[in-house]
């Protein structure tokens, strides 16, 4: 299983708006590791801009669905 690299305020906003099992790391930068699979790897890195951050691609993803459920 791959793992991605993103920042706290990305991994907070998963947990607040996703059920998911605390499975990730702390590294000593202070972003998280995270392990996903790899069709969720596959996805993000097709919807991912040239020079976005994964954390910044998983958040404009999570603002993106939310006002298509009309929680925005």
């Amino acid at each position: 299983m791959p793992d991605i690299e993103i920042n706290e305020e990305c991994r907070a906003l998963i947990a607040a708006e996703f059920p998911f099992e605390e499975t990730g790391r702390r590294l000593p930068n202070g972003n998280w590791q995270l392990p996903v699979d790899a069709e969720t790897l596959k996805c993000l890195q097709k919807v991912r801009r040239p020079g976005e951050s994964m954390s910044d691609c998983i958040i404009r993803a999570i603002i993106i669905v939310l006002h298509q459920r009309g929680l925005l």
